[in-house]
């Protein structure tokens, strides 16, 4: 499991996500609910947490 670090565009909130496939797919940008704002927000993917080095395992094969 990789730790990511999102960043709410909205309010600048920090946030760890825990996901089993690579962010870096996703273009840079997610939606996810943000706890500060309290609604479903646009989240930067701001790489991996230090020492994460389960990021880099995962290939572009997860997306069709």
């Amino acid at each position: 499991m990789a730790r990511w670090i999102l960043k709410c565009i909205v309010c600048g909130e920090e946030r760890i996500f825990e996901a089993a496939f690579n962010l870096r797919l996703f273009g840079g940008k997610m939606y996810l609910y943000c706890r500060k704002c309290k609604a479903n927000r646009e989240h930067l993917i701001l790489g991996c947490e230090e020492g994460g080095e389960e990021c880099l395992s995962a290939g572009v094969d997860v997306i069709d």
